[in-house]
Formats: structure tokens, C-alpha cells, sequence
């Protein structure tokens, strides 16, 4: 089976997403064989910008790919698949990363919870919030970056290697 196959074999469909209630209102632009069409090109785009917006600091990933998908006619399964790297299992591990990353960048010193004085006041969380958010920013950021860029060159570049293949074979059996 090929990577084409087994992907629409495993990814959700037009017709599953469509009765989704966050997606719903996206309507008949669900339906447009960009999004579904599983091309070298498009998958490797979605699975780069997937990685991409997956470290963004945000909680709310799903609403951002879909419009993102539509405006530029990628591969939805495959961006969603990549957005969820980030998961409630990966989501602390893969920030504290990005966290430290953003503070070898800025010279910033660890703030653990004792010197960020969590408390339950709104003030104590925002100054909290305005220690930890520029290291975490620009670590996700980095980090997005890189990962975005090491996907899309490494679905490509597998893609590739799985044509080659494939032709090597097919020539193969043509000359017996």
C-alpha cells in the first residue's frame, strides 16, 4: 500500500467533518478537493504549517487550521493530525521546551512557582503571565519555526524516495 492509500484510508473524510458543529458553518467550502486531494505537495505543506501553528501558544489550534486550510487549499486531515501533536499529554513537555528555548535566547533566568508567586489574585497570575510570556513566545516560535520546516522537507523528501520506489519496481517487472 502506498503512502496515498494508507493516508485516506486512516484520515477523516469531507462528509465526517462537515457535521462537526465547529466546522459546520465553514459550509459547501468543505467540499473543495483541494483540501482533500492527498498530493505530494499538499501533504507536505499541511504537515509543515500543521507543526508550525501546532507550537503556537494558544488553546484553540482547530479554529485557526480550518479558515488557514481554506485560504490556502491544503491538505486538511493531514493539518489536523499535525496540530494535534500538541495534545493535553504533549502540551506541558513541548512549552517547557519552547519556555527554555525562548530563554536562552533572552538571558532570562528560570522562573519556577515559587518566584512567580501564584496566587489566586488576577494580579499575581498577569504578573506571573508577563514574566513567562516573552521566553515562551519567542521559543514557540523558534521552535515552530524549525519543526515546521524539518516536517515539510522530510514529508517531501519521503515522498519522493516512496515514487522512486515505486518506479525502480514497476521498471523491474517490466524487464522480468
Amino acid at each position: 500500500m502506498d503512502l496515498r492509500r494508507y493516508l485516506q484510508s486512516r484520515l477523516p473524510q469531507a462528509s465526517d467533518l462537515s457535521s462537526r458543529r465547529w466546522v459546520s458553518w465553514f459550509g459547501h467550502r468543505l467540499h473543495d478537493p483541494n483540501l482533500w486531494h492527498f498530493g505530494r505537495r499538499s501533504v507536505a505543506r499541511a504537515g509543515g504549517i500543521g507543526l508550525l501553528v501546532a507550537f503556537f501558544p494558544i488553546p484553540i489550534h482547530m479554529v485557526l487550521i480550518v479558515p488557514l486550510a481554506i485560504l490556502r487549499g491544503i491538505n486538511l486531515p493531514v493539518l489536523m493530525a499535525a496540530v494535534w501533536i500538541t495534545n493535553p499529554v504533549t502540551w506541558v513537555p513541548i512549552f517547557y521546551f519552547a519556555y527554555r528555548i525562548g530563554l536562552l535566547l533572552t538571558g532570562g533566568a528560570v522562573q519556577t512557582s515559587a518566584s512567580l508567586n501564584l496566587s489566586s489574585d488576577w494580579a499575581s497570575l498577569t504578573h506571573a503571565l508577563s514574566e513567562i510570556w516573552l521566553p515562551l513566545c519567542l521559543g514557540s516560535a523558534i521552535c515552530g519555526v524549525v519543526c515546521g520546516g524539518i516536517g515539510y522537507l522530510l514529508i517531501d523528501g519521503l515522498w519522493c524516495l516512496a515514487v522512486r520506489r515505486r518506479w525502480r519496481l514497476r521498471a523491474e517487472r517490466r524487464r522480468g
